[in-house]
């Protein structure tokens, strides 16, 4: 009787989770056999990923900081790589009829559930919200025990898996890992040659109705302290602690929704924005450790680093509008602790005044760029030539300023990206018109063959960084000594190389293949150099965009949030649409995770931005709201998305029509907004006026805390 109540309530909470909560909660059915058919926790360093092995459950456990750190290093991708850490395996009671999982990321929590013999096996994970504790509840409806095994993994960089990788010709194995129990607590110990290691530790508390395990991970780099810190870590825990534990950890996420909202009419768009505001906070917080291509979630990969040539930039781009630029500090904290490395990476005579990272580094940023005046040497790698990536990665660092108008984050961004733009001007010479150019040739990243001058991946990233230079500069005194110099540069830089498909690759290289990556395009997306606003420009971006589009070959998922940024650019939000549309059909896995033959993370979280995009974006000194709305997008709302300027912004419109805007100032300042409303009104709260009001045009300048709300008449 009491198994036959115990599955009654077991379904009733099943078809309210599945069916009733539709809103908060996602589904992935059938549970697959790998990471991207899996469910998946994770609080900024821990996290879990459930999925399905032959007669098994499998439930992944992850770490984002633990790589090794061999200082002599041949290679970083294999002497600094992630490390796997392994896995729990749950041997399931009969034959799996069906596997499915449930995401209730309101609540961050994942289910899943296993029916075998007309019973159902039930995993549920939570990584808790604000302690580096896993938590997973494991029931039947049968009542039968549980026994998870932990299965631990070597620790050795994923992309020795790979044929195609480049390995080390001189490479020692870390040493085998080991288990241990002390007291009640049953741990994995992994000794790493470099010194340090890290230890999984586990316990198992049961009631009448489920079992319970408590799982930790601790690392160390130096010492072996981690042992005894994570066995102690799950040995203060007990069962009465929990409640408070699931208390915080709720509170936390619903603080961290409160931030921002999105709405549209479009169910799947829906889900998978909520979803990669879920996978943000899984992936880190302000004061864990920046985001990798895997987040919290290994699997066998090559590509077990940071990218640096994109994949950062585009994990990024969604937490500025979303209003959480407390995920943004954890690159932001990444960048500050290793300038000394950003220096070093440079050749020995820029360093006094230079600083640049090549294309993929562990969390210390030691990746070389080798590009000198007068030395062009084939045999270094692509990634040793690519000489924007840093200014590229200072653009989210100066969204991150310009967002939250933090004089500290003013002070170091301002000295660091100088030393990225002076690794350019040591490179650039003027030719026989007067221009500037690159006297090297560099990197346009992952295009074929393309190791040559003036690229537009480098043009646009120069431009931005002396535009940028000198507007920060002006924001204090405008009197700094490079002032002029970069006023010169600017002025007299080569104009970006095109041809009569629109822009090209490079200097004398036209854009002749199929390529994923938009390098040659960012001027128009993300810098906005040319823009729509400039009638004079309008064929040439289309051209441009047209002809990269029209050799679908190598185009891969970002291809595809890439143009969707660039039709919103354009006002184009049915075009918009239909590229993403085309993502989540082709690209996009059935949990919204994205491999490229390993995990990367980027794409899902820029296509996230991509929809912001649709509803609000700021260039060209205004705030546009609703620019690329989808004609069958009657009624759409945002709450609270943040701007530049520190401005946030809520809007809604119905109907098809912009009936409301609000724009509350977190900083003293002036915004412009570009709207389409009809017979508008403006009523100011608190302390602020309108400085211009045009057709379609509002200019107010807002007192800290004070409100301005557009109405319709």
């Amino acid at each position: 009787m009491k198994c036959f109540y115990f599955h009654l309530v077991f379904c009733i909470l099943f078809f309210l989770s599945a069916y009733g909560q539709e809103n908060k909660v996602f589904t992935v059915a059938p549970l697959g056999k790998s990471i991207y058919e899996g469910v998946f926790t994770g609080n900024g360093l821990l996290g879990t990923m459930t999925y399905s092995d032959i007669g098994r459950a499998r439930i992944d456990i992850g770490r984002t900081d633990v790589y090794d750190h061999r200082i002599n290093m041949e290679s970083a991708l294999f002497d600094k790589a992630r490390l796997p850490i392994g896995h729990f395996e749950l041997l399931l009671p009969g034959y799996t009829q069906k596997a499915w999982g449930n995401m209730d990321y309101l609540r961050a929590e994942a289910t899943a559930y296993y029916e075998q013999n007309g019973g159902v096996t039930q995993v549920k994970t939570v990584s808790f919200a604000e302690e580096d504790l896993i938590y997973i509840e494991i029931s039947t409806t049968d009542g039968e025990r549980s026994n998870l095994q932990w299965k631990g993994e070597k620790a050795k960089s994923s992309r020795w898996n790979f044929g195609h990788a480049k390995k080390p010709e001189q490479y020692t194995e870390n040493p085998e890992g080991y288990e241990i129990k002390r007291l009640n607590v049953e741990a994995y110990v992994q000794p790493l040659l470099a010194g340090g290691g890290y230890t999984l530790a586990y316990k198992k508390i049961s009631d009448e109705y489920k079992d319970i395990y408590l799982v930790t991970v601790s690392y160390s780099q130096s010492s072996e302290a981690h042992i005894a810190e994570a066995i102690q870590k799950i040995n203060d825990v007990d069962i009465n602690s929990l409640s408070r534990r699931f208390e915080s950890h709720k509170k936390w996420w619903k603080d961290y929704y409160d931030h921002s909202s999105l709405s549209v009419p479009d169910n799947r768009l829906q889900q998978f924005y909520n979803m990669q505001l879920y996978k943000l906070a899984c992936a880190t917080r302000f004061n864990k450790p920046a985001i990798d291509l895997q987040g919290p979630w290994t699997s066998n990969t090559p590509w077990p680093a940071y990218w640096n040539n994109l994949n950062v930039q585009l994990t990024y781009s969604p937490t500025f509008a979303a209003n959480h630029l407390h995920i943004t500090e954890s690159l932001i904290r990444m960048i500050d602790r290793n300038v000394d490395n950003l220096v070093k990476n440079v050749p020995e005579q820029y360093r006094y005044n230079s600083a640049a990272i090549g294309r993929s580094s562990s969390p210390d940023m030691i990746s070389p760029v080798y590009l000198q005046k007068g030395v062009n040497k084939e045999e270094w790698e692509d990634g040793e030539k690519e000489l924007g990536n840093l200014t590229w990665m200072l653009h989210s660092y100066y969204q991150y300023y310009r967002y939250s108008m933090d004089s500290a984050a003013y002070d170091r961004l301002f000295p660091l990206l100088k030393r990225a733009i002076n690794y350019y001007i040591h490179l650039l010479e003027k030719d026989e018109r007067g221009n500037y150019h690159i006297a090297v040739r560099t990197y346009s990243p992952e295009y074929a063959k393309a190791y040559a001058y003036d690229t537009n991946y480098d043009l646009s990233i120069l431009r931005w960084g002396l535009k940028t230079l000198i507007a920060l500069d002006n924001e204090r005194s405008g009197m700094d000594a490079q002032d002029l110099l970069w006023v010169d540069v600017l002025k007299n830089i080569r104009p970006y190389p095109q041809d009569s498909n629109g822009f090209m690759i490079a200097k004398d290289l036209p854009y002749a293949e199929s390529h994923r990556h938009y390098s040659h395009l960012m001027m128009i997306y993300p810098f906005y150099d040319i823009n729509w606003d400039q009638v004079e420009n309008h064929d040439l971006i289309m051209k441009s965009i047209s002809h990269w589009q029209s050799k679908p070959g190598a185009l891969q998922g970002y291809s595809f949030s890439g143009v969707a940024s660039m039709y919103a650019m354009m006002g184009r939000g049915d075009l918009s649409l239909k590229a993403l549309n085309v993502l989540l059909d082709k690209y996009v896995k059935v949990n919204t995770l994205y491999a490229e033959t390993g995990p990367v993370i980027e794409t899902p979280l820029a296509a996230m931005a991509s929809i912001q995009e649709m509803v609000l974006q700021y260039w060209n000194g205004y705030v546009r709201v609703f620019p690329a709305i989808p004609v069958m997008w009657e009624n759409v709302s945002f709450e609270r998305f943040l701007t530049d300027g520190a401005f946030l912004i809520s809007a809604k419109r119905e109907f098809g029509k912009t009936v409301e805007i609000r724009v509350e100032s977190q900083h003293t300042g002036k915004v412009g907004i570009q709207h389409d409303m009809q017979n508008m009104k403006i009523r100011i709260a608190g302390k602020g006026e309108v400085l211009r009001n045009e057709k379609g045009k509002v200019e107010l300048w807002l007192e800290k805390s004070a409100q301005a709300i557009f109405s319709i008449n």
